[in-house]
């Protein structure tokens, strides 16, 4: 780039017009970097478990068709009703122990909550390995209160699930399968019945890893393009406007040039 070039982009950067239209570019820079990693912060969904000591009574800190908050994630929770047998799914793809197999979900019937039923992990079984029918009559259950799984982990291009197998325990896909009323989030059973060959599910540790929450970080990410545009439209606007002012000399020559030969016209000898 000639130095010449270089001079005249500086002499027209700092006219009044463009520091004016550089210090909005700056300002929108900013906004939207900031808007950006804000929005990109939103979208990490970090789960610190936090859990109270002690048991209580699911009916007394949850509410059927309440999201499990904070506060109740991990907590240990007793359940008093029956299993419904009819309401049975297979969770797939869960390991333990470093063997791959599936979670057993079942429908629990809490009493005096109106016929609202909670899903709870009886335990883990290998894959192919038959599965135990529910104890028969009024239970009385412990377990870990955990919340709705995330969309995240389900295996993207997966093909459809036989019937009777879920990838996630997700509330809004039981809801549709056990209809409500529905305990949002479920239970993992402290102690499996019957013990063999149900195997126990540990609860996730008290510091989980994060999940994406994909809506939050394309609006992050659209920020940050609106920022690259706006660089795009200042370079544009000064290559533009440069491309006008070295333009100028040669339109002012042309038209002296066309004025001389006016003059030059009328002053000749009529012939």
């Amino acid at each position: 780039m000639a130095p010449g070039y270089r001079r005249s982009v500086l002499r027209m950067l700092l006219t009044p017009r463009w520091v004016a239209r550089l210090a909005l570019l700056v300002v929108i820079l900013v906004a939207c970097a900031w808007l950006g990693s804000w929005q990109w912060g939103r979208a990490r969904v970090d789960v610190v478990r936090t859990p109270a000591a002690g048991v209580a009574v699911l009916t007394d800190i949850h509410r059927p068709g309440q999201p499990v908050n904070q506060a109740q994630i991990g907590r240990r929770v007793l359940i008093n009703g029956v299993f419904d047998a009819d309401r049975e799914l297979l969770v797939v793809d869960r390991q333990e122990s470093g063997r791959l197999g599936v979670w057993v979900l079942a429908a629990f019937l809490v009493d005096d909550a109106d016929g609202a039923v909670v899903p709870v992990v009886r335990g883990w079984l290998p894959a192919g390995a038959e599965v135990p029918p529910a104890p028969d009559g009024p239970q009385k259950i412990v377990g870990w209160l955990e919340p709705t799984e995330s969309d995240a982990l389900r295996e993207r291009g997966r093909d459809p699930l036989p019937e009777g197998q879920v990838e996630i325990v997700s509330s809004a896909e039981l809801l549709s399968l056990w209809q409500p009323p529905l305990f949002q989030g479920f239970v993992i059973q402290q102690q499996p019945e019957p013990q063999t060959p149900l195997v126990g599910v540990d609860p996730p540790s008290l510091t989980l890893g994060g999940s994406l929450d994909w809506q939050n970080a394309a609006y992050g990410v659209q920020w940050w393009l609106f920022g690259l545009f706006a660089i795009f439209w200042f370079v544009r606007m000064m290559r533009v406007e440069r491309e006008d002012l070295a333009a100028e000399p040669d339109v002012l020559a042309s038209g002296l040039l066309d004025t001389m030969e006016v003059r030059d016209d009328h002053r000749s000898p009529k012939g």
